[in-house]
């Protein structure tokens, strides 16, 4: 463990930033505000081709790894009729209930697709380029007490 990890809180409602609950935030900054704007947009592609178009190390097993993430969420998003990159906390929980139908957290499998998609809200927070003011996973970790226990699996070094 990095010295530096010791210090980071594993608790999901010191790393939310401004906002820990959805009723916190303005309505000019909800995300659902923004569908017209991201119609016909493929943000996931967009943080993919940023996030690991330059690594050419990266295995063919990770890479079918990302794009059966990218399956999953972009088919959940779809059948809400929601854009997979404006999703709420409660489209959040109702992910992790929807992974954990199908995969035991012991298996960690539904805790890895979760923490794919926290990953790429986070992404979406830390770029100016996207409205995200807050990220709907870490507050549906502070909520839910299914999605902190998925948040909790994902954050534990393996």
């Amino acid at each position: 463990m990095k010295s530096s990890e010791r210090w980071i809180s594993k608790d999901p409602a010191t790393r939310t930033g401004l906002y820990q609950h959805i009723s916190e935030v303005p309505e000019h900054n909800r995300l659902r505000i923004y569908t017209s704007r991201f119609r016909g947009q493929d943000t996931w592609s967009e943080y993919v081709d940023a996030e690991y178009s330059c690594s050419d190390d990266l295995s063919e097993r990770f890479l079918s790894d990302i794009k059966r993430r990218e399956r999953r969420w972009k088919n959940f998003c779809n059948d809400r009729v929601e854009h997979h990159a404006l999703c709420s906390p409660s489209h959040a929980k109702e992910y992790a209930a929807y992974l954990l139908d199908e995969y035991s957290i012991e298996s960690s499998t539904a805790a890895d697709y979760w923490a794919a998609i926290e990953r790429f809200y986070r992404w979406m927070f830390h770029h100016t380029e996207y409205p995200h003011r807050y990220n709907p996973f870490v507050m549906a970790a502070v909520e839910d007490s299914t999605s902190e226990e998925l948040w909790m699996v994902a954050i534990e070094p393996n």
